[in-house]
């Protein structure tokens, strides 16, 4: 379940990353239970912990981790 990794953001960052993920998901048809959907989540709290707040920032930076890790892991 991807709500461990939210447990160490504040609200604000609970809001950021769950709004940001599930509408990259949406728009990559991709499950948010996924092993890729919770990639995407993982990465995404590490990134609001950094101090990222903007949503379309952590939105373009999710399609960038997740298009590198698909040529590190095709398939």
């Amino acid at each position: 379940m991807y709500l461990q990794y939210l447990l160490t953001l504040d609200d604000d960052g609970i809001e950021l990353v769950t709004n940001v993920v599930q509408d990259w998901c949406k728009v990559h048809h991709i499950p948010l239970e996924c092993e890729r959907g919770l990639d995407a989540m993982r990465f995404a709290v590490g990134r609001t912990l950094a101090g990222e707040k903007s949503p379309l920032a952590l939105s373009e930076a999710i399609t960038t981790h997740m298009h590198l890790e698909s040529f590190r892991h095709p398939g």
